[in-house]
Order: C-alpha cells, then structure tokens, then sequence
C-alpha cells in the first residue's frame, strides 16, 4: 500500500496542474498556442499553425534554500533566457542573462531597473 501511496504522489506531483488551448484564425493561418504550468513553477507553451509549423518554449524554476529564485526559459531553435532573484537585508535584486541587473531597495529606490 505504502508503494501505490508514493507512486500516486509522485504522479500527482510531476503531473500539470494546469493546461490551456488558444486558437487564433481559421484553416491555414490557425495558430493554436497551449499554456502548460506545473506545481513547481515551470511552464511549457506550445505553439503551432495550419501550416505545420511549431514552436515551444520551457521555463525551469530552481528555489534554494535560502530564497534565491532562478528561472530558465528555452526554446526549441536554441535560444536562451535566465533570470537569478535574490534579496537580503537592504532590498531585492535581479540580474539576468543578458546583463541586466536591477536593485530595489528598502526605502524604495530603484537602481538599474
């Protein structure tokens, strides 16, 4: 019983929580796009046309222990995308993959964003 328990868990876990289709168009210029987000954050979308084209896009989201936040995005022609998010006593901060960083601090300033 203990087995069937944790196999059912796990399944529930790893499972999508949610999953919605959009269409735009009709026939050959349809373009349908599906939004899968799981439990842990991360996301699929999914797009395709009446031609046969398609593109999908993956976004992974790590959390460390002490609240640091990474997110992954990706897609299937090899493009990449990353953002780090991390606070401590005098405010929030971000940096991306591309250089970016932004502070904001307790009282409300805004560096770099």
């Amino acid at each position: 019983m203990k087995r069937i328990s944790a196999a059912l868990l796990f399944a529930l876990m790893a499972s999508p929580i949610q999953a919605e289709t959009t269409c735009y168009g009709k026939g050959a210029s349809q373009v349908c796009s599906t939004v899968t987000e799981r439990a842990d954050g991360s996301m699929t979308i999914t797009s395709s046309d009446g031609m046969g084209n398609s593109y999908r896009v993956d976004s992974d989201v790590q959390t460390s222990a002490n609240g640091d936040i990474n997110i992954r995005s990706y897609d299937n022609t090899g493009n990449s995308y990353s953002v780090k998010s991390w606070s401590d006593s005098n405010g929030v901060y971000s940096r991306d993959s591309m250089g970016n960083v932004c502070s904001i601090m307790n009282d409300g300033t805004t560096i770099g964003c």
